[in-house]
């Protein structure tokens, strides 16, 4: 059941990229190992005019993918690190982007707090 959200830092004027997604959820899903519809995989834009960081100023040519990824039970420690590495590496192909941009965001274990069709897991 990994939901997967995409925020991506875009330029004011630029929209989320269009090509079709259909092809990183079939990948995020197989890194997963869900079943067909068991990822699901969302997008946002977020204007550069609404990030920041402290201390800095944004460079133009850095433009961050924060990913949010909410799945029943998060495993190992180490099993993380490896499924972050190999998510980022997803993201940042599919989107152009270089990797140390792709930043891997896991909730906490989301079993017993997510409920689908109002059905509590």
């Amino acid at each position: 059941m990994p939901i997967v959200t995409i925020e991506l830092l875009e330029d004011d004027a630029e929209q989320t990229p269009s090509q079709p997604l259909q092809p990183l959820a079939d990948k995020l899903g197989s890194l997963f190992g869900s079943r067909p519809a068991e990822t699901w995989v969302k997008v946002r834009s977020l204007p550069r005019n609404r990030y920041a960081e402290n201390g800095v100023e944004v460079a133009p040519s850095v433009r961050p993918v924060m990913v949010e990824v909410i799945k029943s039970t998060l495993g190992p420690r180490a099993e993380l690190a490896s499924e972050a590495e190999l998510i980022s590496k997803l993201i940042a192909s599919h989107y152009d982007r270089p990797q140390e941009n792709v930043h891997v965001i896991y909730q906490t274990d989301a079993a017993g707090r997510i409920a689908f069709g109002g059905r509590l897991t």
